[in-house]
């Protein structure tokens, strides 16, 4: 008799003992968890409340009331000459500033395909251009 025979089917045999024949199989997970991905095993889910409906509050009924920002004028209608402060008071914050010297600086109004370019020298306005950027 050949010991080549009987070796390889106890080789398989003992590989197939060893790596547990599909025992250890993970089981599926319970309808209601969520399936995740083992890279996110250490992150927990955060907890889902359960919705309850609104409250009913009484309500009174009285003059309404609108909470709306400022209304600011047209950036385009700067005027020379008006101190920073009044241009701030009037079209609101610039968008982004650039210093081009101690005494000299460039804003900018950003608004929906326009950009206004205003140019500020010892606090007063000095000269306003607006560009029309397209997008």
């Amino acid at each position: 008799m050949r010991p080549v025979k009987w070796t390889v089917p106890m080789v398989a045999a003992l590989l197939l003992a060893v790596s547990g024949c599909g025992v250890d199989r993970p089981k599926p997970p319970a309808a209601t968890e969520e399936i995740r991905h083992p890279s996110n095993e250490m992150n927990p889910l955060p907890k889902e409340e359960p919705k309850q409906p609104p409250k009913r509050a009484a309500v009174k009924r009285g003059a309404a009331k609108t909470a709306q920002g400022p209304i600011y004028e047209d950036p385009r209608r700067i005027p020379p000459g008006i101190q920073y402060g009044e241009m701030v008071r009037r079209f609101g914050l610039p968008t982004m500033r650039v210093t081009d010297s101690p005494s000299r600086t460039t804003y900018s109004y950003s608004k929906l395909k326009m950009q206004v370019q205003v140019e500020v020298q010892n606090g007063k306005v000095v000269s306003v251009a607006a560009v029309n950027t397209g997008f």
